[in-house]
């Protein structure tokens, strides 16, 4: 996803006013903690080319999940099995 740098830095213009009119230090360090996530953002950004090759890898290595479903279809026992637990013998 790719997150125009003008639209992160009005997010953050937004938290650091916020955070101007905030009296409680709890709420004031909410708004930090936003700010430096927005700088992650943008330090963490890669180049587009390299983005479109990771996200076409991991697209390739992602299989579906199958779901699993046990049956309750008892299992047919040989002649030298005692019974269905695996400590029968």
């Amino acid at each position: 996803m790719d997150i125009p740098v003008t639209t992160v830095f009005a997010k953050m213009a937004k938290e650091i006013h916020e955070a101007q009119l905030c009296h409680n230090m709890q709420q004031i360090r909410e708004h930090a903690a936003v700010i430096r996530a927005l700088c992650d953002l943008i330090l963490d950004e890669r180049p587009n080319e390299e983005q479109t090759a990771n996200t076409m890898l991991n697209h390739q290595l992602v299989k579906p999940i199958q779901p699993f479903s046990a049956s309750n279809e008892r299992i047919e026992i040989g002649d030298d099995a005692n019974g269905p637990s695996l400590f029968d013998f």
